[in-house]
C-alpha cells in the first residue's frame, strides 16, 4: 500500500514538473512590451518573480466616461485582491488617441499595474481579446485561454468580470 502511495505521488509531482516547465508564457510573452507610467514618462516594466498563472486584460481609455466611472474601482479592487493572489496580475491596454493622454490616464487614476506600450496592441496575443466596446475586462490563463469572454468577445461589463475572476482564482472561499 505504502508502496502504491508514493508511486502516485511521485507520478503526480512529475507531472506538475513537466507541466509548469512546458507550460506557454502568455504573461513572459507579453512582458517585454510592458510599462509603467512615471508621471508624463513610459518607463519598462520590471516583473518580480515569476510570470503570473492569470492575466486580466483591461482595455479602457482617459476619453471614455464609463472607462472613468470603472477605472478607480478597478483600481481599488486591484490593490485588495492582487497581493492576496500573486499568481495574477492586470495589464491596461489603452484605447487612447496618443501616449500622453494613455500615461495621463493611468497616473490620474493611479494604476498600479503594468499597460501595454501604446500602439502595441495590433503587434501581440492581446488583440484577439478585445471587445466591441470599452471599458472591456477578460481572464486569461499562462496559456492565453480566455476564461471570462463570451463567444465572439462580446462586449459584458467589467463588474461581472471582477466576480468571475475572484470565483476563477478562489478569492471566494
Amino acid at each position: 500500500m505504502l508502496i502504491h502511495h508514493r508511486i502516485a505521488l511521485l507520478s503526480v509531482t512529475l507531472a506538475a514538473m513537466l507541466t509548469s516547465a512546458g507550460r506557454a508564457d502568455f504573461f513572459g510573452d507579453l512582458q517585454p512590451k510592458l510599462i509603467s507610467a512615471k508621471g508624463d514618462k513610459a518607463v519598462p516594466f520590471k516583473n518580480e518573480g515569476a510570470s503570473p498563472k492569470y492575466t486580466a486584460i483591461y482595455y479602457s481609455a482617459h476619453w471614455c466616461p464609463p472607462c472613468r466611472a470603472f477605472t478607480p474601482e478597478l483600481v481599488k479592487w486591484y490593490n485588495e485582491f492582487q497581493p492576496k493572489h500573486k499568481d495574477f496580475r492586470l495589464v491596461f491596454v489603452s484605447s487612447d488617441k496618443d501616449e500622453a493622454a494613455m500615461l495621463g490616464y493611468m497616473t490620474e487614476m493611479k494604476m498600479p499595474w503594468p499597460a501595454l506600450k501604446f500602439g502595441e496592441k495590433k503587434e501581440t496575443a492581446a488583440a484577439k481579446y478585445a471587445a466591441s466596446g470599452i471599458p472591456y475586462l477578460v481572464l486569461v490563463d499562462e496559456n492565453g485561454k480566455d476564461l471570462t469572454g463570451q463567444p465572439g468577445n462580446e462586449w459584458q461589463p467589467p463588474q461581472g468580470v471582477l466576480k468571475k475572476i475572484e470565483e476563477i482564482i478562489g478569492a471566494k472561499k
